[in-house]
């Protein structure tokens, strides 16, 4: 659906005659990648990848920006759970975090992480305040840097760290919103 989107945009421009004065922006934010379902960990202490949402190669562009949502659930109880949101060239475990959110005595969170393109397509910026349950305002830590090729397919691997492995995290719907711009 979204790459029709791009299709359509695309055509449209071609179809213009070259005098046209007439410009169409392309769309300003478009998912790329959703979950479909819910995924869960338990029994580990050790980070367990539970999505990783692929962004096609080249979507960005030098100055654009991927937003990250997500919806958790888990075990309401005084040990932590780690939810972790990170930028990688592969899927898995692996990347640098835009952030991530410490939760105890509640028993859902809503995140927010965005990933930001500083007019380059391999060098990137992430808020680094820490907890991406209060996405904005400000923070003591400084800004998370990444150096992910976004010529090339890019994963957002969202992890959950348990501190008591009979807890459970689940992740229960994740999506990324790209939005382009050079």
């Amino acid at each position: 659906m979204i790459r029709i989107a791009l299709l359509l945009w695309a055509a449209l421009m071609l179809a213009m005659p070259a005098t046209a004065q007439v410009g169409v922006a392309p769309p300003s934010g478009f998912i790329v990648a959703a979950t479909q379902g819910q995924t869960s960990v338990t029994g580990t202490t050790s980070e367990t990848n539970l999505a990783a949402l692929k962004i096609p190669g080249g979507v960005l562009g030098k100055n654009g920006h991927v937003e990250i949502k997500a919806l958790w659930s888990f075990t309401n109880s005084a040990n932590t759970k780690t939810l972790w949101v990170r930028m990688s060239s592969t899927a898995g475990v692996t990347g640098q975090p835009s952030g991530f959110a410490q939760v105890t005595t509640t028993a859902t969170a809503q995140t927010l992480s965005v990933f930001r393109n500083m007019n380059a397509t391999n060098s990137q910026r992430a808020y680094g305040g820490g907890q991406t349950t209060a996405p904005f305002g400000s923070g003591a830590g400084a800004d998370t840097t990444a150096t992910s090729d976004t010529t090339q397919d890019t994963y957002i691997n969202l992890d959950g760290t348990l501190a008591l492995g009979t807890e459970t995290i689940t992740l229960v719907h994740a999506y990324a919103v790209v939005f382009p711009a050079n």
